[in-house]
C-alpha cells in the first residue's frame, strides 16, 4: 500500500494553514518586539547624540569665554596695584601720574577689548581715564571731562574689598552721565581697590570690558537650522536672543519686559542651583551651562550668566518622523540583523558571565592549591577582628612555613614541590572547621584563621594538620612532609592584622629553629 499525499486534501491544507498562522503570529510578535527594541535604542542614541552636540557647543563657548577674559584680572592688578598707582593716589607728584597714564594707555592700545581703563580716588573722582574710540584707537580723557563715580554701585562695592580681591559687575549696558550710551555697549566692569604699603585705602582701579566680544562668541555658535542660543543673566533677563527687543530689558524699565524666567518658568526652575543641565517644556529641549567668572579671578561676588541652547519641539518631532521612516524602510533587513545579533549577544553574555566568575575566583584564590590568596586572607582577618571584638569572642591565627620546599624542588623537581604544596592545602582543608579560613600567602607560606578558637585549641588543630600532612607525604613520596608554624591569638584593642601576623610569624621562626636544633641533636646522638 502506497502512502499517497494529496495536496488538495482539505485536512492537510487546513493543517498547513494553521501551521503557517502560528509561524506568522510568532514572526509578527518577534517583529513587533524587534521594531520596538530598535526604536527605543535608536531613539535613545539619537537623544544622546543631540544632547552631546549641545553640551559640546556650550563647553566650547565656555572655553572661548574663559580665554577671552583670562587676562583681565592680571591687567587690572598690574596697573592698580603698581607703585605708580600708589604714588599717583597718595601724592601730587606729576611724574608717577604721567608714567601710570602711559602704562594704562599701552594696556588699552594692546587690549582692544577694553572700552575704559580708569583709576579713581576714594571719593570716586576719576584721576586717569583711557577710552577706546570706535576705530579701536585709545585716547586719554582730558581732566576737564573726568567724572565722579562715587554713587555707582560697583565703586561702592569695590571700596569694601581687600587687596587683590576683584569685584565683577553684572553684565549690563554702559551708561554715561546716567543714560544708556548709544550705540549700546554691553559691558562688564572689573574693579579692585588700591592700598598703600601701610594698608591705607587709596582708590580703585577699573576696567570696562567690551562684552560685545562675548556676545559675538555666542552668536558664532554653530546651531542647526531652527535651534536658538540665549544668554540669560542671574535674574532671568535676556542678554542675547534671536529677538533684539527682548534683550537688556532691565536696562529699560519703562519698556515692555521680556524675561526668560517668565516665558519658560519650568526650565528656569530646573536651572537654579546647577552648573549645567537639561530641561524640557512644551517648546522643546533646553541645554544650559552657567558661565561663572569666579573660576577665573579671586572675585568676592558671585556674578554669573546662563548660556542656553534651545532645540525646538518641531525639530525633535521631525527627527522622530525620519527615524520611523528609516525603520519601516529597513524593517526586514534590521530584523534579520537583529536576530543574528541577539543570538551572538546571548552567547557572548554567557561567556562574559563565566569569564567574570572565573576572574573573580582567580582574583581571590591561589591557582596551585585552590586556597584563598593573600589579599583575601587579609580582608577576612580585618573583618573578623572587628566582629570578634563586637561579640567579645576569640580569634586565633596560624602562620605556616613549609619545611624543605626548596630542597624538594632542587632534588626531586618542581612537580614534587607542587605536590608538597597541594598536600599542605589538602591537610588543612580536611582538618579545619567550615567556619575557619585558610589561604596561601605565596611561596611556602600559608595562613589559617580560626574563628571562636583560642591559642591552645589552635595548637591542637595544628598538630592534627601536621600529622595529616606527614601521612600524605609517606603515601605520595615515601617521605614525611612537615611544616613549621606559629600561632597568635587576638589580644587587646590595640591589636590588629599586622601585629597578629607578625607575632605568628615570629613564633613560626622559633618553631623552625627548634626543629633544626632537634635534627642536629638527633644527628649528634646517632654519631655517638
Amino acid at each position: 500500500m502506497k502512502f499517497h499525499i494529496d495536496n488538495k486534501d482539505p485536512m492537510l491544507r487546513d493543517k498547513k494553514h494553521k501551521r503557517c498562522l502560528v509561524y506568522v503570529s510568532v514572526l509578527f510578535i518577534v517583529m513587533v518586539f524587534v521594531s520596538a527594541f530598535l526604536y527605543v535604542v535608536i531613539h535613545k542614541n539619537s537623544n544622546l547624540e543631540r544632547a552631546e552636540a549641545q553640551y559640546k557647543k556650550l563647553f566650547s563657548a565656555q572655553e572661548q569665554v574663559n580665554a577671552e577674559l583670562s587676562t583681565i584680572g592680571s591687567d587690572l592688578i598690574y596697573f592698580s596695584h603698581s607703585d605708580l598707582a600708589t604714588a599717583t593716589l597718595s601724592s601730587q607728584d606729576q611724574v608717577p601720574h604721567d608714567y601710570l597714564k602711559s602704562l594704562m594707555f599701552k594696556i588699552s592700545s594692546y587690549q582692544k577689548r577694553y572700552d575704559q581703563i580708569r583709576l579713581l580716588d576714594t571719593q570716586g573722582n576719576e584721576i586717569i581715564r583711557i577710552d577706546q574710540r570706535s576705530d579701536l584707537s585709545s585716547q586719554q580723557v582730558p581732566t576737564s571731562k573726568l567724572q565722579n563715580k562715587k554713587e555707582r554701585y560697583y565703586f561702592k562695592e569695590t571700596l569694601k574689598l581687600k587687596s587683590e580681591q576683584i569685584f565683577v559687575s553684572r553684565f549690563e549696558l554702559n551708561k554715561e552721565r546716567g543714560e544708556v550710551e548709544y550705540p549700546i555697549k554691553p559691558t562688564i566692569r572689573f574693579a579692585t581697590p588700591t592700598y598703600s604699603i601701610h594698608g591705607q585705602l587709596l582708590g580703585v582701579g577699573i576696567i570696562n570690558y567690551n562684552a560685545n566680544h562675548i556676545l559675538q562668541i555666542i552668536k558664532n555658535i554653530n546651531n542647526h537650522k531652527g535651534e536658538q542660543t540665549f544668554l540669560i543673566n542671574s535674574t532671568g533677563y535676556y542678554l542675547e536672543s534671536n529677538k533684539s527687543e527682548k534683550n537688556w530689558g532691565f536696562m529699560f524699565p519703562k519698556e515692555k519686559q521680556h524675561l526668560f524666567s517668565e516665558e519658560s518658568p519650568r526650565v528656569w526652575k530646573e536651572m537654579q542651583g546647577k552648573e549645567s543641565g537639561f530641561a524640557v517644556n512644551e517648546n522643546g529641549e533646553y541645554y544650559f551651562r552657567k558661565l561663572n567668572l569666579n573660576q577665573l579671578f579671586a572675585t568676592v561676588n558671585n556674578k554669573y550668566t546662563y548660556l542656553i541652547t534651545h532645540v525646538p519641539k518641531k525639530d525633535i518631532y521631525n527627527e522622530w518622523i525620519i527615524l520611523m521612516k528609516e525603520l519601516i524602510v529597513g524593517f526586514l533587513l534590521l530584523f534579520s540583523v537583529l536576530a543574528a545579533l541577539v543570538w551572538k549577544l546571548a552567547g557572548s553574555q554567557v561567556k562574559e558571565e563565566l569569564l567574570f566568575k572565573k576572574l573573580i575566583f582567580e582574583a581571590r584564590h591561589d591557582a596551585l592549591t585552590g586556597l584563598y590568596n593573600r589579599a583575601t586572607a587579609i580582608d577576612f582577618l580585618n573583618k573578623n577582628i572587628s566582629i570578634c571584638r563586637r561579640r567579645k569572642s576569640t580569634l586565633a591565627l596560624a602562620f605556616i612555613d613549609v619545611n624543605d620546599l626548596k630542597k624538594t624542588n632542587d632534588r626531586q623537581g618542581h612537580l614534587v614541590g607542587d605536590e608538597l604544596l597541594k598536600g599542605v592545602a589538602t591537610a588543612i582543608t580536611q582538618t579545619i572547621r567550615e567556619t575557619d579560613f585558610s589561604a596561601r600567602l605565596g611561596g611556602d607560606e600559608f595562613i589559617i584563621i580560626f574563628v571562636d578558637c583560642n591559642q591552645n585549641y589552635t595548637n591542637e588543630i595544628m598538630a592534627r594538620i601536621q600529622s595529616k600532612l606527614s601521612s600524605l607525604g609517606l603515601e605520595k613520596t615515601g617521605c614525611k612532609w612537615s611544616f613549621s608554624y606559629g600561632v597568635a591569638e587576638l589580644l587587646g584593642l590595640q591589636d590588629n592584622t599586622e601585629k597578629m601576623i607578625e607575632r605568628a610569624d615570629n613564633a613560626m621562626y622559633k618553631h623552625k629553629a627548634q626543629i633544626s636544633l632537634d635534627k642536629e641533636t638527633t644527628s649528634i646522638a646517632d654519631l655517638a
